[in-house]
């Protein structure tokens, strides 16, 4: 045993009985073996381990954007070794700063030792520059030198993805079917999937394997699998394989159904129409907008919407909406903002739509059609008698009803004290034909609590026309005073 350089003589090692501790016995001191020897900082190891080399192992930065990092840092991982202490070079001992190297901490299951070091550099220097953490154990003579790696960068890669089906026609003795959803060659592996039954999500049941690094390339590809009955799978209903890939912002859909007449289409032709602004827009919002709808459509993706007018005069449509149908097909909209004199001056609007397997563009064109423009009659209804004698009823109706008009084009709306109430409040009827009179109708229905009815609530049936003088119209009704 040696201390400070000098041999201790005298001693003796005792081990405490059904416990893992040594204690060195001293015998024979002298006045030259004081405090200084054996304060706070003496250490004494006892272990029959024979010296190891250590294992370096490199720790490179996650992969990632470091645009707007100033700093990056690099690690080294020393691990295995006995006994301490190893040294730590950055670069051969060329760099001096930035450097932080942890305490060794001795592993109580190996008797081995652990240590690591870390060094900060800037991003310039990290991404020009080579950087080698070297370590050197002189107990068993180890220099070991490990390269710390540059990520390699990929630009994103979308998903390939295909939905395969076991059969179209299953035999009868098979109990479900299994539908499979194939992503492959995408970059990077973070990826999600999204089974939906007819459009709705979180019906079906599924299981999405980890993706795993292709053979060849640094792309990524994986499996999604959902069992269906097969009573289900003969309904004819749409099943959607949803893949979102955040890496290369794209959202991708694959859909299954039963074969139909031996047809591999899903689609049968997409439908364009065009919508006018309403009167409700036109004369009361003073917002009106031409819309033109796509439907039918496998996917949004290619899809091409394009306006044009007659006069030369800029024009900004919204962004398209886009919803999914129950029967997993598309439908999007192109809405065009315009102003109510140039609708009133009959201007012409074109929509032109191109899609991917549709051989020409689709055009349509819209403008407010000429006619004959008559006032329309308003009648606003109070609830029946006989909902009223029935004091178990707790909604009462409010029915209003609109004729005579021409054109057919009319907004309907309730307000409740002057205020006005959502659309979600009342119904209206589409607009019909009166088979008598040159003209049209409509009934709107409100459903009022028989309580705000009994206070004396005040309840409007607004209706909007081009006929009407100030384009619009008004019919109050309230419970009168002293009547049941």
């Amino acid at each position: 045993v040696t201390v400070v350089g000098y041999s201790l003589v005298g001693y003796s090692l005792v081990k405490e009985f059904c416990r893992r501790f040594l204690y060195v016995a001293l015998k024979d001191l002298s006045q030259c073996d004081y405090f200084d020897y054996w304060g706070d900082g003496t250490f004494l190891l006892v272990s029959e381990a024979t010296p190891t080399a250590p294992a370096v192992f490199p720790l490179t930065p996650c992969c990632q954007d470091l645009s707007a990092a100033s700093e990056v840092r690099l690690g080294c991982l020393v691990t295995g070794y006995f006994p301490d202490p190893v040294t730590v070079q950055w670069n051969s001992g060329a760099i001096s700063t930035g450097i932080r190297t942890f305490p060794a901490v001795l592993q109580s299951s190996s008797g081995h030792y652990t240590l690591s070091s870390q060094l900060t550099v800037p991003v310039s220097s990290w991404n020009t520059e080579n950087f080698q953490c070297k370590v050197i154990h002189a107990p068993t003579s180890s220099t070991i030198e490990q390269r710390i790696e540059r990520c390699v960068t990929h630009s994103p890669v979308a998903p390939d993805v295909r939905l395969l089906h076991s059969s179209c026609s299953p035999r009868s003795t098979d109990a479900s079917i299994e539908l499979v959803c194939i992503l492959s060659n995408f970059y990077p592996k973070e990826v999600s999937v999204e089974w939906l039954i007819g459009g709705k999500s979180g019906l079906l049941p599924s299981y999405t394997e980890p993706p795993r690094q292709d053979a060849v390339g640094y792309t990524f590809s994986t499996t999604s699998s959902a069992n269906i009955s097969q009573a289900d799978w003969l309904e004819g209903t749409i099943y959607t394989c949803k893949v979102t890939h955040a890496g290369s912002q794209t959202t991708m859909r694959a859909r299954a159904k039963k074969c139909e007449d031996d047809s591999t289409s899903q689609c049968d032709g997409i439908y364009v129409y065009l919508k006018s602004p309403t009167p409700n827009d036109l004369y009361l919002n003073r917002d009106p907008k031409v819309s033109c709808v796509v439907g039918n459509l496998e996917s949004e993706e290619g899809l091409k919407v394009s306006w044009s007018r007659d006069k030369k005069a800029s024009l900004d449509p919204e962004p398209m909406s886009v919803s999914e149908e129950l029967n997993g097909t598309y439908t999007v909209v192109s809405a065009l903002p315009i102003l109510t004199r140039e609708w009133d001056s009959e201007e012409t609007f074109t929509c032109t739509v191109e899609y991917p397997g549709v051989p020409t563009p689709i055009v349509k064109k819209i403008t407010k059609l000429k006619g004959k423009v008559t006032t329309p009659s308003v009648y606003l209804f109070r609830p029946h008698r006989e909902e009223l004698i029935f004091q178990s009823h707790s909604q009462l109706t409010l029915t209003c009803l609109v004729k005579n008009l021409n054109p057919k084009d009319v907004s309907v709306q309730w307000l409740k004290d002057n205020n006005a109430l959502t659309e979600d409040n009342h119904i209206t009827t589409p607009v019909l034909k009166d088979s008598i009179e040159d003209s049209y109708f409509v009934y709107s229905k409100l459903s009022i609590s028989r309580a705000d009815w009994d206070r004396g609530s005040s309840y409007t049936c607004m209706v909007i026309h081009e006929g009407l003088a100030m384009k619009f119209t008004q019919r109050t009704v309230e419970k009168s005073q002293g009547k049941k």
